[in-house]
């Protein structure tokens, strides 16, 4: 992994800590942030296995179509 997504890597864990800590007595809140946290990281695995995310795969898709238009 290259060191940028280390880096990633490393402040989603402490966001995902922060999450936790923040938001224990607020289940609705808490698994809102651990879904998103956790899309970040298979974002990161994506990119890390040489893949390009879904959500880039659409704004490609979507900035080819709209230029087409």
């Amino acid at each position: 992994m290259s060191r940028y997504l280390e880096e990633a890597a490393t402040l989603l864990r402490k966001a995902a800590a922060t999450n936790e800590e923040n938001n224990r007595k607020y289940p609705s809140h808490l698994t809102e942030g651990r879904e998103r946290i956790a899309n970040h990281f298979a974002t990161l695995a994506a990119i890390d296995n040489g893949l390009l995310p879904a959500d880039t795969i659409r704004d490609v898709l979507g900035a080819i179509t709209r230029q087409d238009s």
